[in-house]
């Protein structure tokens, strides 16, 4: 009798405990089946916005108890502007050199104007720039003619942006154009497969450091003569200049397309959204460990965080409750661009 009573008192406390952890996990499932699901457009895995992307959905997860992010590998920000715009994707990752004419239904988005679109927060400073191998002897892009010359891939700002230029210079048509990712170009160029390779986003890049660790790289410069050019016939890009040192054995300053990323949602997500990733992300504590996961997050301490004006320039409206939130900090906001009534 006394070892049937210490059986059930030992199979009493095992069922007590498999109920109790039951329940916690029933718990745990009933508080994520009640926050809103939503993705997040970023790039390749290690390209530098999906990075950002991963980072953001990792802190908000961590910090709301209304959402749950999920980053999404893309093919840069040509396919972000389009998954966003059509709704497949209701957040995601884009640039000016994209939004403008996506806005304007123009050059990659001839099939129609992508009105959906609305803007959140500046996302970071970005660059696009060329490299190549100091024995390749290449020191202007008009030097690429006839080369092996990979733009990146299909739907990338990477590609976009490499085609625009060379197209600039006049030899897009004989290059040999290859369509790698980031770690295939490096290693591409690496074993002597291509001549040259473009690269988008915030230095430095690993891949980019990969290639200047294993040989003696160099970054080729945009002439200024081109820049005059290309800043004419494309409002969104600037100046900028690749600071020396940011990659081995690169000791100068080398001017390059400069351009601003954006934060992007599609009209219809809910203007609490918006408002609750940006209460989130802006205080101290997030900009401190989305920088240390992201570069491109050091955005979020720019004296001019969201950059309206860039908005305002390439016509990217608010989202709601964006407008709200800067509002709420005392920004003033261009009428272009204003959705809040």
């Amino acid at each position: 009798m006394k070892n049937s009573q210490s059986h059930w008192k030992a199979t009493k406390g095992v069922l007590i405990f498999a109920i109790s952890v039951c329940f916690v996990v029933l718990s745990a499932v009933n508080a994520d089946a009640k926050k809103l699901s939503l993705s997040v457009a970023g790039a390749g895995i290690g390209q530098s916005s999906y990075i950002q992307a991963a980072a953001l959905a990792e802190y908000v997860n961590k910090h709301s108890d209304k959402l749950s992010l999920t980053a999404q590998t893309t093919r840069g920000f040509v396919h972000n502007t389009r998954l966003v715009n059509s709704g497949d994707t209701e957040l995601g990752f884009s640039g000016t050199t994209i939004i403008y004419p996506a806005l304007l239904g123009i050059e990659k988005f001839k099939e129609g104007k992508c009105e959906n679109l609305r803007g959140v927060i500046n996302s970071g400073d970005s660059m696009h720039y060329w490299i190549t191998l100091k024995s390749k002897g290449i020191n202007s892009i008009k030097d690429m003619a006839g080369k092996r010359i990979n733009t990146g891939t299909p739907g990338s700002n990477t590609r976009y942006i490499g085609r625009l230029t060379l197209k600039a210079y006049g030899i897009f048509d004989t290059i040999h154009e290859t369509s790698l990712n980031f770690p295939g170009s490096a290693s591409a160029l690496i074993d002597g497969k291509i001549d040259a390779w473009c690269a988008a986003g915030a230095p430095p890049a690993s891949t980019v450091v990969e290639v200047f660790s294993a040989r003696d790289g160099k970054i080729v410069p945009i002439d200024g003569y081109m820049f005059d050019k290309i800043l004419k016939e494309y409002p969104p890009f600037v100046r900028s200049k690749l600071p020396a040192n940011t990659y081995k054995g690169q000791t100068e300053d080398v001017p390059v397309l400069g351009y601003q990323a954006y934060f992007v949602a599609h009209k219809d997500v809910p203007e609490w959204v918006t408002y609750e990733i940006l209460k989130i992300i802006m205080t101290p504590e997030a900009k401190r460990e989305l920088r240390t996961a992201s570069v491109k997050w050091k955005a979020l301490n720019a004296p001019d965080v969201p950059k309206l004006q860039g908005m305002s320039q390439v016509g990217l409206k608010l989202h709601p409750g964006a407008e709200r939130f800067w509002r709420e900090k005392g920004l003033t906001i261009p009428a272009n661009i204003s959705t809040l009534r």
